[in-house]
């Protein structure tokens, strides 16, 4: 598991000492499957969850990699992330992620497919 504490100052050198105290209410794997279903319900069945990273600030939430893959291509890579609250389990500003994910498909992947060719039917 990666854990990245975020909006921590810390100094150069020298001893650092750090107090951090929160539930953990919700596993990883709960926080993945979680986000696996909205994003197959509300996103794409093409993109899936993947290992989430833990972050640790004023909120700490597990950060869920969404990763687009195509039958025919394989996985192309990740397209954008969810956070999940680690002790409430709600997902944080789903209508944003999805927006943004869009974005990315739209601006980023799609450029860079290869055309579309259709089977031929055997008859």
């Amino acid at each position: 598991m990666t854990i990245i504490l975020d909006n921590y100052t810390i100094r150069k050198t020298g001893p650092i000492e750090m107090l951090v105290r929160f539930n953990l209410n919700v596993t990883a794997e709960e926080a993945q499957r979680k986000v696996d279903r909205w994003l197959l319900e509300q996103v794409s069945t093409l993109i899936g969850a993947e290992e989430p990273t833990l972050i640790v600030g004023e909120q700490t939430v597990w950060r869920v990699p969404a990763a687009i893959s195509f039958p025919s291509l394989g996985r192309i890579g990740v397209v954008g992330t969810v956070c999940v609250d680690v002790e409430s389990g709600e997902m944080e500003d789903l209508g944003k992620c999805k927006a943004k994910i869009e974005r990315y498909l739209e601006e980023e992947i799609k450029p860079k497919l290869p055309p579309y060719k259709m089977r031929q039917r055997l008859v």
